[in-house]
């Protein structure tokens, strides 16, 4: 990467002009080759199997360039940016320029971080709660451990509150529709998860046992079933029932303690530092909304926008987790997505006044995070997550996770530089 040339624009905006040279665009252009081959027949050759020559020469000499250009302009693009030391407000736009075998260049016009006046943000005074149990928190931690240890006991009959684990598949009009069928799928009997009606039908199936389950969609679903009747054939594999343990000596030993007394205390302390964190959480909100309160500045739109497709995408990634489609989930809430992204907004408007906030404190302050306090936290955050460090590295790249850090010392210095009311 070559950064050919920076122009400053009106109302804080760069043009950066980048060329991709010769080596780098040329190896990317033999990697996508390799990645896209199979879909471009060439006559005379099995599929896949045409040397680059002759697909090139079959379908011109650009075919891969849009590929190459996708491969090599995001980690120019950051590299360039990360040389001027900017701080972008949103997506930059693009613009390829020249191009041809020896390399390419292309152009970003990219929106700057507003510029901040902050009121005062150290030495800021909030009440913090004083925090104890109450008989009623020591309850209800009881009783919490308790419903986390639930005795699984088999069963060879459901009933309603049942765990059946089961085969199923759908039919309407005899013909099995997509996404109609699941195998070893857990299910609650009346936790109202599946089509009304279905778990009821399910009451009193036993473990090996098969059953046509006969349901109506409801007319708020999609489109190609809403109405519908059909006919889901189920086959029940395991039935679980699920019981409160007795707070005893044995229920205690079970879960590694010496007897119930020791159980207690661990629960107690547990449930003191939950409130201790909540306590500490909200002191740290009240000050940090001092900070924001005092903070002068106009937020782009860019920049909300950004924050608002950090949400949307997160709320995405939390709904695949658990099986579902976005699409699927706002048919379920009645809502379009106009509708969610307006819902959203304030919260992408808050998280963007926030960013800005301690982004500027940041710099006020000279925070940096060295080389080695960035690996230290790769290894924390890997070993919590269970990830390898090179598929993390590409999920969170340097530069977000050390802006990241650096937020992070900055809401820490407001925190700890205040005064407890």
């Amino acid at each position: 990467m070559t950064l050919i040339q920076r122009e400053d624009l009106e109302n804080r905006r760069v043009r950066l002009t980048i060329a991709i040279d010769r080596e780098a665009w040329q190896a990317s252009l033999g990697r996508m080759y390799q990645q896209n081959k199979a879909f471009f027949p060439v006559e005379g050759y099995a599929p896949g199997a045409a040397p680059r020559e002759a697909l090139e020469a079959a379908y011109g000499q650009d075919v891969l360039y849009q590929e190459a250009v996708n491969d090599t302009f995001p980690a120019a693009l950051v590299e360039a940016i990360q040389s001027q030391q900017l701080q972008i407000a949103g997506t930059p736009a693009l613009e390829v320029g020249t191009i041809g075998p020896e390399g390419y260049t292309f152009h970003a016009t990219v929106e700057l971080y507003p510029e901040v006046k902050l009121g005062a943000y150290k030495g800021l005074r909030a009440p913090r709660e004083n925090v104890e149990l109450s008989d009623d928190d020591v309850t209800a931690a009881l009783e919490e451990y308790r419903r986390a240890h639930l005795r699984e006991i088999p069963q060879e009959r459901a009933a309603m509150g049942d765990e059946v684990t089961l085969d199923f598949e759908g039919f309407v009009d005899g013909v099995a529709f997509a996404g109609g069928k699941g195998e070893n799928y857990p299910l609650v009997l009346g936790s109202g998860t599946f089509i009304p009606g279905f778990e009821e039908q399910l009451a009193g199936i036993s473990v090996g046992q098969q059953r046509d389950v006969h349901v109506t969609f409801p007319q708020a679903y999609v489109p190609e079933l809403a109405g519908k009747d059909a006919v889901f054939q189920v086959t029940a594999r395991q039935i679980l029932r699920r019981e409160l343990p007795e707070l005893d000596d044995a229920f205690a030993v079970s879960q590694g303690f010496d007897d119930i007394a020791q159980l207690r205390r661990q629960v107690m302390a547990d449930a003191l530092a939950v409130k201790e964190a909540q306590a500490q959480g909200a002191y740290s909100d009240a000050l940090i909304q001092q900070v924001l309160a005092g903070m002068e500045v106009k937020i782009p739109d860019s920049m909300v926008e950004n924050q608002l497709q950090g949400i949307l995408g997160e709320l995405e990634r939390q709904l695949a987790a658990q099986g579902m489609e976005l699409q699927a989930y706002l048919e379920a809430a009645g809502l379009q997505m106009d509708d969610l992204r307006q819902h959203a907004r304030e919260t992408a408007l808050q998280g963007a006044r926030y960013e800005l906030a301690m982004t500027e404190i940041a710099r006020l302050e000279g925070i940096e995070i060295t080389d080695e306090e960035l690996e230290q936290e790769y290894r924390r955050i890997s070993g919590q997550a269970g990830m390898d460090l090179t598929q993390l590295r590409q999920q969170l790249p340097e530069p977000r996770l050390r802006h990241d850090m650096k937020l992070a010392r900055a809401r820490a210095l407001v925190v700890e530089s205040a005064a407890q009311n």
